[in-house]
């Protein structure tokens, strides 16, 4: 409950933004986990190239994110195709982002591990603000 004042307070959101911005940041960081497993498991174990890892992984944390964000979230059970489009087309670009910023650490020549978790919070607060205000406004 001190997690949700302290974003009523300091990003002006009502109690019911908040609780939002909190579940998608919970939700958010369960996709991401999964996200950054499998990419793991695929790039390391496996050693799959590391854009094809990364692009099945992406798309298991969208549609994990969308199922958990609409149900318990944004709690939307109306237009669910236009959501899941909206959500789908969101995630693209963040998959999008996430790749490009992939190449530009190994221009860099960063870890790519380093690489991956830092473009999953990149890429998620740019979502979030994306799929506030399209994907699960009204």
């Amino acid at each position: 409950m001190k997690i949700v004042t302290f974003i009523n307070m300091n990003l002006g959101f009502n109690s019911g933004q908040a609780r939002q911005f909190f579940l998608y940041g919970v939700i958010g960081c369960t996709s991401a986990f999964i996200d950054f497993l499998l990419f793991t498991l695929m790039y390391r174990l496996f050693e799959m190239n590391k854009y094809l890892a990364n692009g099945i992984s992406v798309h298991t944390g969208i549609a994990i994110s969308f199922i958990l964000n609409r149900k318990f979230n944004f709690k939307k059970n109306d237009r669910i195709l236009y959501r899941a489009i909206s959500f789908y087309l969101t995630g693209l670009f963040g998959l999008a982002l996430s790749q490009g910023l992939l190449w530009f650490g190994g221009i860099l020549l960063l870890p790519v591990l380093m690489v991956k978790l830092a473009s999953i919070f990149i890429v998620g607060v740019i979502q979030f603000t994306i799929n506030k205000l399209v994907t699960f406004n009204n």
